[in-house]
């Protein structure tokens, strides 16, 4: 769910019959695919990603603003909770990833005829998750000595089969550039959660609105997927099948563990160490930290990882695509950390609250390493649509390693910042596997710095904006500069941005300008 605190055999004949089903779909155009007289690639990756950014504009708002709200009606000890348990559902969910969903939308073949084999293991992990889940939880409150944890991660044990019972059929919304159906899913499952934290937040003042807000936006989401697809999965099993998906799956499962190493062991590590209340405080910088990566460049992946897919075969025009997607991630990307650099405090004390008070430097840390991650995460729908999965493992695995040598020493002398700069220290360890850009999609060094120019140029102006806004109002609430500052960014940013698509027909407005027109011809 999109919550801040929260990838041939021959069937029977019942499967070729909904193979068959499936194939009518597409003809009647719930899945169209581009013909030599449809549209082209490039017009519906303008048009996925300009669906996309509109979805994620409004259901990150809503994200962003449950988040400010619980943290004005909570303690960072109850996001701490909440935290721990994440953690041990993560680790359970990322070791039994099959990939499969990864693998169906790489491949360029039919994949209708396997869609009940890969929703058949879905519910089958479904189930398993829940039931280890619930027999670990003891475990987990021993292990950080938080014994509340525990009926928490069983309840949470719901969400899990839910999860399992999702429609299969939704992944080609992605695979088929069907964006705006992904928007409503993630809007409408945002706007549960939303509604069920605050109110409960309100009324409880306790971590069970956190829990509850996840297992209404998995709930949400399960039945959403059977409205909005018409796919209607069945229970079957076909081991060739599972076996010819797991090949590339295989990769992805890899991928995410590492992946998920190198992201999980710093919480787990504060948490052991520093207690509940320390890990709220890292959590909150955490996720207000990455959240400018993570809306850059997960706004571009759903859309770029099927394109490049579709576009693994012909090197210059995967190096073109992956250059503009690369400029307009870094457009955002670059000014968005230098704001949070710089607005730290205001960030924290006039949304938060003072309660909050010692998430400023360790914000201001990790925003630096959510630039890294801006960076090398745009290498992920390359690897993959591409073929290459192993990079990204590769990748994550030399992230996971350096995050496992540097974070206790840094941890246990500096605390919180401490754990913050390891995890600088891990992404930027990364970036020699990232480089590998260049050769699959043969692209030079000046074409990927020049790409950066417009974001550099702009977080050159965030800083003027900031900073003057700071000097010319001392004394003001923390909330009303944060609000000025961000006003005064808005606009002179805005405004450079405007100019250079006007001079130089290049930058960022040029991709918001493309990105209407699609959005206005769809809606024609």
């Amino acid at each position: 769910m999109d919550n801040p605190l929260t990838a041939l055999a021959t069937a029977d004949s019942g499967s070729q019959d909904r193979g068959a089903a499936m194939a009518q779909v597409h003809a009647d155009g719930e899945a169209p695919r581009p013909t030599a007289t449809g549209p082209s690639l490039t017009a519906l990756v303008v048009k996925g990603t300009a669906w996309v950014f509109a979805g994620k504009v409004l259901s990150r708002g809503m994200s962003v603003a449950q988040l400010f709200i619980l943290a004005r009606l909570l303690l960072p000890k109850d996001f701490g909770l909440f935290a721990i348990v994440m953690l041990a559902l993560g680790t359970l969910d990322t070791f039994t990833q099959t990939g499969f969903d990864m693998a169906l939308i790489q491949r360029r073949e039919n994949t209708e005829d396997y869609l009940d084999t890969a929703w058949t293991v879905q519910v089958v992990r479904g189930f398993l998750l829940a039931g280890s889940l619930f027999a670990i939880a003891p475990l987990v409150g021993w292990f950080f000595d938080e014994p509340r944890v525990v009926p928490l991660l069983r309840l949470l044990c719901v969400m899990k089969v839910l999860e399992g019972f999702t429609n299969i059929g939704i992944l080609y919304f992605r695979k088929e550039f069907q964006f705006h159906k992904q928007v409503v899913y993630d809007l409408m499952t945002s706007t549960v959660a939303l509604a069920v934290g605050v109110v409960l937040a309100y009324r409880l003042r306790s971590v069970w609105a956190l829990v509850w807000a996840a297992i209404a936006g998995a709930f949400t989401g399960a039945i959403l997927s059977y409205l909005l697809h018409p796919y209607r999965p069945r229970p079957h099993y076909n081991a060739a099948q599972a076996k010819e998906l797991f090949r590339f799956g295989r990769w992805m499962l890899g991928s995410n563990i590492v992946f998920f190493l190198s992201t999980r062991l710093d919480p787990a590590l504060v948490g052991k160490l520093l207690g509940a209340g320390a890990l709220g405080v890292y959590s909150m910088a955490y996720m207000i930290s990455n959240r400018p990566a993570n809306e850059t460049v997960y706004l571009m992946n759903p859309v770029m990882m099927p394109a490049f897919a579709k576009l693994q075969e012909d090197r210059r025009r995967l190096g073109s695509a992956f250059l503009q997607m690369f400029e307009l991630v870094m457009s955002l990307a670059i000014p968005f950390t230098a704001f949070i650099v710089l607005a730290a405090p205001q960030i924290v004390l006039g949304l938060l609250g003072p309660q909050w008070t010692a998430a400023v430097l360790p914000l201001r840390i990790l925003a630096v390493a959510g630039f890294f991650l801006s960076v090398n995460a745009t290498g992920r729908p390359l690897f993959v649509g591409s073929g290459h999965p192993h990079m990204d493992f590769r990748m994550n695995l030399i992230r996971a390693i350096v995050l496992a040598v540097t974070v206790y020493p840094l941890t246990h002398l500096f605390g919180v910042p401490g754990t913050s700069l390891a995890v600088v220290l891990s992404l930027a360890s990364t970036l020699p596997v990232w480089a590998t850009v260049r050769s699959i999609a043969d692209i030079s060094w000046a074409a990927i710095l020049r790409a950066t120019t417009e974001g550099f140029l702009l977080a050159g102006l965030v800083a003027i904006a900031v900073l003057a806004i700071r000097v010319v109002t001392p004394g003001m609430s923390p909330i009303v500069t944060l609000v000025l500052q961000s006003a005064a960014t808005a606009l002179i940013c805005g405004a450079a941005v405007l100019l250079a698509g006007r001079l130089f027909n290049r930058g960022l407005s040029v991709h918001v300008r493309k990105a209407w027109t699609a959005m206005t011809k769809h809606a024609a």
